[in-house]
């Protein structure tokens, strides 16, 4: 057998990718089967009347009618009465429940008998199909038997009428009973929609299921795979991810609508607020969606019968205008094509989606594409993550972000390896230009660049000397191509952040900032001169380097010293100062910071403990939606998993090549770089009064997660016979898979804590 699945590998490769989807198929149907004995059939109810004191038997002849009122908009999808059966047990029996509207058309006819039917219980009698009302009325409410009891049949009511709600005995209604049952309106019923819902699933996850094994048995290329496999799963958590459910999903939105209103020529916004259209009002604000069945089933049917509406803003929204500070091009031109197709709400966000998720796929396909031979594992792997596909079948600018910095990363790592074409230098200038102002705690991966050697970011195609002359000084083109990525990544980064630099230092000398900063740049000069002078020699250049490092502790201490003392500190009286939540109204600044070291290391101390867990889900994703709001966490089986995966996509072989030491320093400088960034730029929202670190969030850190499992790669305490590459993909993938399927099941089953 295993000889002639050799011979045969296609073949192979489509039996088990066909029975890879086959038991994708039949978890899905689990997962709708389970949640349907769990959640289904679930009524919401509204009380009508509370009021009972008496029981009312049941007439043998005609039953009884009541009426109850139904309000204009509201959703009725049956009644619930309250039985008694005098304390015996019935072994026999029906009781048939009829509904009709105002204009007497029948809108439910349900039956109970003596199997659901309790002494002193209410019983629901529901239908699937909701009835709403377009104006106030009166329901008919008609109870009879079908077949007769073996002892009265009982139902509790008011001594009195309640509310006009009149109860009549016998079909025709002629003799008033001056009273009102107790009874309830059911506003929502889950009926059989979590295993409808749990079966939409089915076809995306076994499609991904299926690519990702015929790819990776097929040992296709590894960009293929994480862009088939990475639709296929992004386009299950459009469906698994409820509508503005998503990280800051609510804020992405009114950034992405408002850009859109700008393309089409429309005024976005009016004092201050988001105009919208008249269909889109009701979703907009500052408020994560809800989760949970029934706002699954919500949006289902939203989807299939909510009415589209025509591209005018006439609403203003609860939302703020002026929102987008990110890249939100993709999503604004999902929702601007939706739109123009006079789409509706539910409609209109997925085009925004799926529009985000093809920009995220073709960037982290191009980045495996373009990654040396033997890293697009590691970079297939990092791609086909829970939370990355989470970020980007949302509206989160981060998968743009992630993307970019993801496709950077490759293109600095494959040029180390091989010179590169003109195309990819100048792809390497416009990707450090995108990475600096898309988020300002990635700048330091834009140094990346200077681990390229010269002579593979040389344009000339067959230099006669290695170096140019420019004003009697020889230089190497790549060292121009590389200060050309810096200056403008630099430049970019200043003047994206200025703002956000601004508020930051905002309790210190910003003139003396401005000299320090002045001061720095001098200095890299002068050391750049130096450099230049001592490169040749390795003695000097060595002396050279401990030279800088000790320049650089001795910069640092002196800094946070001069830091410490430029500006005023909080007085006491500021320092006690809370807004009605109980949070300071101040939070951590640089000035702050550098004034009380002590108490900011002590909270990241109390910090790391407290919420590194989180931070490693947050990065993988086994974490799902907004975690400040709801903690939706799948199982750690899974997270380990996932965990073992990268590992094993960052393990070496025995022929590759070693990472070098000065890479290797280079990329931890870069990654402490960037978690120090990170931190900063939690402490900057974190009040002051505060025990642990606000808002941070694991996510943050997964752009330079390929440096970090390059950097583990580097150390080649193990090494593998063979690359597991297309084996680590394929596992995150299914991980991923199963990720998504016990995320619904937790989404769809979630209950507000009491």
């Amino acid at each position: 057998m295993s000889k002639f699945l050799r011979a045969h590998r296609v073949f192979a490769a489509l039996l088990a990718a066909a029975l890879a989807a086959a038991a994708v198929w039949l978890a899905c149907r689990w997962v709708g089967y389970d949640l349907q004995q769990r959640l289904g059939n679930e009524p919401v109810y509204e009380i009508v009347n509370d009021e009972y004191s008496q029981i009312v038997d049941l007439p043998e002849d005609g039953g009884l009618i009541q009426e109850i009122p139904l309000q204009a908009g509201q959703a009725f999808y049956g009644v619930r009465l309250r039985f008694s059966t005098h304390d015996q047990l019935y072994k026999s029996g029906m009781v048939m429940v009829d509904v009709y509207n105002a204009q007497g058309e029948q809108l439910l006819q349900s039956a109970g008998n003596f199997l659901n039917i309790f002494n002193d219980t209410f019983t629901e009698f529901t239908t699937e199909r909701p009835y709403m009302a377009a104006q106030d009325e009166t329901l008919t409410v008609h109870l009879y038997n079908a077949v007769p009891w073996d002892g009265p049949l009982g139902l509790w009511a008011s001594e009195g009428e309640v509310d006009g709600m009149a109860l009549y005995n016998g079909a025709d209604g002629a003799q008033a009973l001056d009273a009102t049952l107790a009874v309830q309106r059911v506003r929502d019923y889950s009926g059989s929609w979590p295993a409808e819902l749990a079966a939409q699933l089915a076809l995306p996850l076994a499609a991904a299921a299926f690519a990702a094994v015929f790819l990776a048995v097929l040992h296709a290329p590894l960009a293929l795979l994480a862009a088939a496999a990475g639709l296929c799963l992004g386009l299950g958590f459009l469906r698994v991810t409820p509508a503005l459910v998503a990280p800051d999903e609510y804020t992405h939105l009114a950034a992405a609508y408002e850009l859109a209103s700008v393309w089409g020529g429309q005024q976005p916004s009016q004092g201050g607020k988001l105009l919208v259209r008249s269909c889109d009002a009701p979703y907009f604000g500052t408020k994560t969606g809800e989760i949970g069945i029934f706002a699954y089933k919500a949006q289902a049917q939203a989807r299939q019968s909510e009415p589209d509406g025509p591209d005018r803003l006439t609403e203003i929204s609860g939302a703020e205008a002026g929102q987008g500070s990110g890249s939100y091009w993709a999503q604004a031109a999902g929702i601007r094509l939706a739109r123009s197709q006079g789409k509706n709400f539910y409609t209109m966000l997925d085009w925004g989606r799926a529009a985000n998720l093809l920009v995220y796929l073709a960037l982290a396909a191009a980045a495996v594409a373009l990654a040396p031979a033997a890293l697009r594992g590691l970079f297939a792997a990092a791609a086909l993550l829970p939370m990355p596909l989470q970020l980007a079948a949302s509206l989160s600018p981060d998968a743009a972000v992630l993307g970019t910095v993801f496709l950077f990363t490759a293109l600095c790592l494959s040029l180390r390896a091989q010179p590169g074409r003109r195309w990819q230098l100048a792809l390497l200038v416009l990707l450090g230009a995108a990475v600096a102002p898309a988020k300002a705690i990635y700048l330091p991966v834009v140094l990346l660049c200077l681990a390229i050697p010269p002579e593979h970011l040389d344009p000339r195609r067959a230099p006669a000397q290695a170096s140019v002359s420019l004003h009697g000084v020889s230089v190497r083109p790549g060292r121009l191509v590389q200060a050309a990525v810096l200056a403008l990544a630099a430049g970019l980064w200043v003047v994206s952040n200025a703002s956000a630099l601004g508020y930051a230092a905002r309790d210190m000398s910003t003139p003396m900032l401005a000299a320090a900063a002045l001061a720095a740049l001098a200095a890299l000069a002068v050391l750049c001169a130096l450099y230049l002078r001592v490169r040749a020699d390795a003695a000097k250049r060595r002396r050279f380097w401990r030279g800088v490092a000790v320049a650089a502790v001795l910069a640092v201490a002196g800094g946070l010293f001069a830091f410490s003392r430029m500006g005023g500190g909080l007085t006491p009286d500021q320092l006690l100062e809370v807004q009605p939540n109980g949070d300071s109204v101040w939070t951590f600044s640089f000035g702050y910071i550098c004034r009380n070291l002590p108490a900011t290391l002590k909270l990241l101390l109390r910090t790391l403990p407290e919420q590194g867990a989180l931070w490693l889900q947050g990065l993988l994703g086994t974490t799902l939606g907004e975690p400040i709001v709801y903690r939706i966490d799948v199982s750690w089986l899974l997270g380990v998993g996932l965990v073992l995966a990268l590992l094993a996509a960052a393990l070496p072989t025995a022929e590759s090549a070693p990472l070098g030491r000065c890479m290797a320093w280079g990329t931890a400088g870069m990654l402490a770089c960037v978690a120090l960034a990170v931190l900063a730029a939690a402490l900057n929202w974190t009040p002051i009064n505060y025990q642990t670190l606000f808002g941070m969030q694991g996510r943050y850190l997964l752009p330079v997660l390929p440096l970090a499992l390059l950097l583990l790669r580097a150390q080649r305490l193990v090494a593998l016979r063979r690359s597991a590459a297309h084996g680590a993909a394929l596992a995150v993938a299914l991980l991923t898979l199963l990720t998504q399927l016990q995320g619904f099941a937790l989404y769809a089953a979630w209950q507000p804590v009491s």
